[in-house]
């Protein structure tokens, strides 16, 4: 069977139309300089193979994956464990580096923890599950997530939040309650203890402790630990309605706004593509999670289902927490934009991860 008919052509549009959106305004943050076409043109190489991955993901069996899910995830955690024993990358040990391109395990490991949770979970769901498989599922996912914390990483660790959360509370038992307050409760020691008690919080870097200290107190020091937000809302707000236009940011090509290409993508596209151009992005994402849900409620079993609740859960977070670090609502933690930001892991992944929610759609009425 052609299983290309069966992709939702919708879907697929939203997602290249975000990637070139990504495209153009990575190479409008670096127009004028010395590397003017390098960014741009990797993304759009990134872009195109991504395209290989979500295709293969898309005609793969869901079924399959999710039975190899484990075999995935002791690769996965295997090798956010070796990377803890490379050379530093900006202060962080989160890459491989290749001759090519650096690699970010704890990108793709995303998509291991999805196969996994979703085979852990579509069991419980099958039979009267006990608090400590709850406590199990909990460990799953802390693994990852602790060792993504050490590289130190805590923005990617934050965008697992959903593998935790969203089973939970579609199981909605009494055990699975239980397990969900103690996760809010250990988050919220976390940041009373940088906060009240800096110091007893071991784990974690001194910028990090700054950051979470100047989204609390974000009037305090625009020239230091708020500087990032700072300027961020700055050009935001001289965007206007309609923006300054491709290549004429103010903030970007002064050089003011930090980390351009990646995490503070979205308030290049602000500057330059006004209120309106940042209504069109969120409006191709939403329609791209609106179509998810569909492809969720037509699956053909819970694991199906599951499956793509937890990959759009992992999306909309990362998304969200994108955004709403641009504007101080959240510490600013290093958390690219999916699809839009500049990146090699994080378009591979995002494109896998999409890929299996079409693979859900393409195989949704084959049995076994």
């Amino acid at each position: 069977m052609n299983r290309f008919h069966m992709l939702d052509k919708g879907a697929l549009v939203a997602t290249l139309a975000l990637g070139v959106i990504g495209i153009l305004l990575i190479r409008s943050t670096t127009l004028g300089t010395d590397t003017s076409s390098i960014y741009w043109i990797k993304q759009c190489l990134w872009l195109v193979s991504g395209l290989g991955i979500y295709f293969f993901m898309s005609h793969y069996d869901y079924k399959k994956l999710v039975s190899r899910a484990n075999i995935f995830y002791m690769i996965g955690v295997l090798a956010l464990g070796l990377v803890l024993f490379m050379e530093p990358i900006n202060g962080a040990r989160s890459w491989f580096k290749l001759p090519f391109m650096s690699v970010q395990p704890s990108e793709f490991m995303k998509i291991a923890t999805v196969l996994v949770i979703t085979k852990y979970f579509t069991k419980m769901h099958q039979r009267q599950s006990s608090f400590w498989e709850f406590v199990v599922s909990a460990v799953l996912i802390g693994i990852p997530v602790g060792l993504i914390a050490m590289q130190p990483d805590l923005g990617t660790a934050l965008v697992y939040l959903p593998f935790f959360v969203i089973p939970n509370f579609l199981i909605g038992n009494k055990e699975s309650i239980w397990v969900t307050l103690a996760g809010v409760a250990l988050a919220a020691l976390l940041i009373a203890g940088v906060i009240y008690k800096p110091n007893w919080v071991f784990f974690m870097k001194d910028y990090q402790k700054d950051r979470i200290i100047a989204f609390i107190y974000p009037d305090e020091d625009t020239s230091n630990k708020g500087y990032q937000v700072h300027q961020s809302k700055i050009s935001i707000g001289q965007g206007g309605l309609f923006g300054m236009g491709l290549g004429q940011g103010k903030q970007t090509k002064m050089g003011f706004l930090p980390a351009q290409q990646t995490d503070f993508i979205l308030a290049v596209a602000a500057e330059e593509l006004g209120f309106v151009g940042l209504v069109a992005i969120f409006g191709l994402f939403f329609f791209l999670f609106y179509r998810g849900f569909q492809t969720a409620l037509e699956a053909g079993d819970t694991t199906g289902s599951a499956l793509v609740v937890l990959v759009i859960g992992t999306l909309f977070t990362q998304m969200l927490f994108n955004a709403a670090m641009l504007i101080g609502m959240v510490p600013t933690t290093g958390i690219p934009c999916p699809l839009v930001s500049y990146g090699g892991s994080s378009m591979w992944a995002t494109m896998g991860l999409l890929g299996l929610i079409q693979s859900v759609r393409s195989y949704r009425f084959v049995n076994g």
